[in-house]
């Protein structure tokens, strides 16, 4: 029986709800393998053998007593050379002060946009020589810049007293580093 008579018949027992007896639809043939090397049919090539691969010499490494230490036993117990100078303090203290006036400015509509920021920039470029200090630097001027940032939302008294109290001190700092 072909496919399209199986499925006429499939589908007029669906739709009229009998229940129709269906033959059975016959299997395939069962087909031959065989097996590598044996029971080989009349005429099957034989396959070619399998090159031998090279086999790379092995390298005879050095043992690991032999080998220079990587870090000097004595550079490990060393500190890192100080990166501290002495005017560190004011230099920080500075830094804390330009970051309190760049907010406390811009909130009493001082209208000076970036200046006091790119005063710290200056500082931070001639006195940052290593990360480490660039970061206090930062890490100072955020600080005072966060700190009154919290405790001020508009310009009051206090404010513009704070202002004019780290202008003279932040001037009197600048003056004895310089």
């Amino acid at each position: 029986m072909s496919c399209q008579r199986w499925c006429a018949i499939l589908v007029a027992s669906l739709a009229t709800g009998l229940t129709v007896a269906v033959p059975p639809i016959p299997t395939a043939e069962a087909q031959f393998f065989f097996r590598w090397r044996e029971d080989r049919p009349p005429g099957a090539k034989t396959p070619r053998p399998a090159k031998p691969r090279a086999v790379k010499p092995r390298v005879k490494r050095p043992p690991l007593e032999d080998l220079p230490p990587i870090v000097d036993k004595e550079a490990e117990t060393r500190p890192p050379p100080p990166d501290d100078r002495p005017y560190d303090d004011k230099l920080l203290r500075l830094a804390e002060i330009l970051g309190a006036l760049h907010y406390l400015r811009e909130l009493c509509g001082a209208d000076e946009g970036q200046l006091w920021r790119d005063k710290m920039n200056e500082i931070v470029n001639h006195e940052g020589t290593t990360a480490v200090r660039r970061a206090k630097l930062v890490t100072s001027f955020n600080a005072g810049y966060r700190g009154y940032r919290r405790t001020y939302r508009t310009c009051t008294g206090s404010a513009s007293l704070a202002t004019s109290r780290f202008v003279s001190e932040g001037a009197r700092i600048a003056s004895g580093l310089a």
